[in-house]
């Protein structure tokens, strides 16, 4: 068949990532010629990339979004009668991943069925809050990322009329609205016939409940629907969302789908994001956490990499970590950093004796914190592929004994806890190339709560964003994520840290800086980070987790007296609470004379009128 494809390429940073060489790769496969628009910028790199696909290559603004890139390619570059000459036109852009299964399925049994024009996906009837629609809803539409217009449409002079009277849109919610929710609608109506290659109306229910299930049920799609591509919005768009509609592990389970039942390449998945959002919070959407067991069926797996496990014990006196270099696999080298001779000779009887690993000790009394481990060990760890670190440096003691105790029985337990649960960790690095650093759980207990609360970067982040802008780590960092790592304790590949022990100022920075950054320089080179944690921590987090958010719910609750929407989501609850502590405030300013009019306070809105007038009694 003669196909004409229009592919959009649109990235803020005019970067090709390599899970669009994929796309584009499969694509030309099916098309006689491709055309590729490009909105915004394009590195030199990314158009030598596209270059390979096609010499047919159009730059332009990003006036009018995708849909005007393909107005502008339809009706001026090729014009209508050379449209004509095709048996399909494609438009298509870069929004999505795959194909996971070849578009060549797709195209074989789409070109069974007697259509005008066709989609992959369809939306079902869904409610038109911003009244921009000129439906009193948005009916039932397929959606814009790839559509397929035959011969006969393209000839028709509907077809024709609507493409040149579409004006240029510049918001993007009239593209979804004023375009994307109208196209079907008005061209069924005009009797021409269409249909969707994964089609849900079996699942759609009424406009109120209605879903995008390309984003919200991937996993069901791409199993048993055989969706060929996963939507990038889906993993960009916030978790509170996806807890609308499901438990929150959709993303996660078909990423473990993709990897174990079709030929795509996860990585090309898990690169676009580590480019383009933090570790953090492509962890939060992948679920980067795992439970292992203390004994558990890795005990005898072996790995043909080189491993070493790095010790930095400098407090001889804390005697309960002197069991864990016996969890050690003995084909795991052991490398232990100290401070003095002395305390050399103590840790040779005390926690290297009867050990039958390769192992050395190394004294440095001048010790620099942990840089000594990027300086130190520079040149050894580059004849190891996977490395893990431990330390015994005490935390400050400015808390109880027991609460700096439990941190430290935390990092070390969830780093070396058994070798059973060290055989796992080494066997994930040596299934997932994708994975390059595992940290222990971070804190929040005793007064690493207020930690927690300030998102654990307290005055260390600009220590962080002048370390990271030096080394150029091609990431995002922002300080309203989490950090991953705290603690200086962790297992990593040895690449996703290398540039960490290429760095020649690197004794500049303190601990606490350095503990930030992993994940961002694992990042940088392209690799992502998880959590693990023992089975009982794991039990341990949970109960914590689910207790303390019962808590802060039952408080919010009762001090509204029930005013904060509960009886609906998560996001609801979150939306509402959000806006009654923005108008407490303003209450708060309005009784300090600081909003003078007597007005104000009617300003707020009602519900919240009502709660600020209980609180004032």
């Amino acid at each position: 068949m003669n196909r004409l494809g229009l592919f959009l390429f649109y990235d803020t940073e005019g970067i090709v990532d390599d899970y669009v060489k994929y796309l584009l790769e499969d694509m030309n496969k099916n098309l006689s010629h491709l055309c590729i628009l490009v909105n915004g910028e394009l590195t030199s790199e990314g158009r030598k990339t596209l270059e390979k696909f096609t010499d047919h290559i159009l730059l332009r603004s990003n006036h009018g979004f995708d849909v005007g890139a393909w107005k502008d390619a339809m009706v001026d570059e090729f014009g209508f009668d050379k449209l004509e000459e095709y048996d399909e036109v494609i438009l298509f852009n870069d929004s999505y991943f795959g194909p996971v299964y070849p578009f060549s399925e797709m195209f074989d049994e789409m070109d069974k069925k007697d259509l005008d024009f066709w989609g992959i996906t369809v939306h079902g009837d869904a409610p038109d809050p911003r009244n921009l629609c000129p439906y009193p809803y948005r009916p039932r539409y397929l959606q814009l990322y790839f559509l397929v217009f035959r011969k006969n449409f393209i000839k028709s002079k509907e077809f024709k009329d609507y493409w040149q009277e579409l004006p240029y849109f510049e918001n993007f919610n009239d593209v979804g609205y004023k375009h994307q929710a109208v196209f079907t609608k008005y061209f069924t109506d005009l009797g021409f016939k269409w249909a969707a290659y994964v089609d849900t109306g079996d699942l759609e229910e009424s406009v109120d409940k209605s879903i995008s299930f390309h984003t919200y049920n991937m996993y069901e799609m791409v199993s048993n629907r055989k969706l060929p591509v996963i939507k990038r919005k889906s993993f960009k768009l916030d978790l509170k969302f996806h807890l609308i509609y499901n438990l929150g592990m959709d993303l996660a389970s078909t990423m473990q789908y993709i990897k174990d039942n079709t030929d795509y390449d996860a990585s090309l998945i898990y690169n676009y994001f580590l480019r383009t959002m933090g570790p953090c919070e492509l962890a939060t959407m992948l679920n980067l956490k795992q439970i292992i067991p203390k004994n558990n069926i890795d005990k005898d797996y072996k790995s043909n990499k080189k491993i070493a496990a790095i010790l930095q014990i400098n407090n001889v006196d804390l005697a309960q970590f002197g069991s864990y270099p016996k969890n050690i696999p003995e084909n795991i080298d052991i490398i232990v950093m100290t401070d003095s001779e002395d305390k050399k000779g103590f840790i040779e009887k005390n926690y290297l004796l009867d050990l039958t690993n390769n192992s050395q000790i190394i004294v440095n009394e001048s010790y620099q914190d942990i840089s000594s481990l990027f300086i130190t060990c520079k040149d050894i760890i580059k004849e190891y592929d996977y490395f893990c670190f431990v330390n015994d440096k005490k935390p400050n003691d400015d808390d109880f004994l027991t609460v700096r105790t439990a941190y430290m029985n935390s990092l070390w337990e969830n780093t070396l806890a058994s070798p059973d649960y060290i055989n796992s960790i080494i066997k994930n690095f040596d299934e997932d190339n994708n994975l390059g650093l595992i940290v222990p759980p971070t804190f929040y207990h005793g007064k690493y709560f207020s930690e927690f609360a300030d998102k654990y970067w307290g005055s260390n982040f600009d220590d962080v964003e002048e370390l990271f802008a030096k080394m150029n780590l091609l990431t995002k960092l922002n300080n309203e994520d989490y950090p991953l790592s705290m603690g200086n304790c962790f297992w990593a590949k040895t690449d996703a840290l290398k540039p960490l022990f290429d760095l020649p100022s690197i004794n500049e920075y303190d601990a606490h800086t350095l503990e930030l950054i992993y994940p961002y320089v694992a990042a940088s080179q392209r690799y992502y980070t998880k959590t693990t944690m023992t089975h009982e921590y794991g039990q341990n987090e949970l109960t914590n987790y689910q207790y303390m958010f019962a808590q802060t719910v039952g408080v919010v609750n009762e001090k509204t007296k029930g005013r904060v929407n509960l009886n609906k989501t998560f996001n609801v609850y979150l939306s509402t609470l959000h806006k009654g502590l923005i108008n407490l405030n303003k209450y708060k300013q309005f009784r300090r004379g600081k909003l003078v009019e007597e007005s104000a306070l009617w300003k707020l809105s009602k519900p919240f009128r009502k709660i600020f007038f209980f609180l004032k009694k």
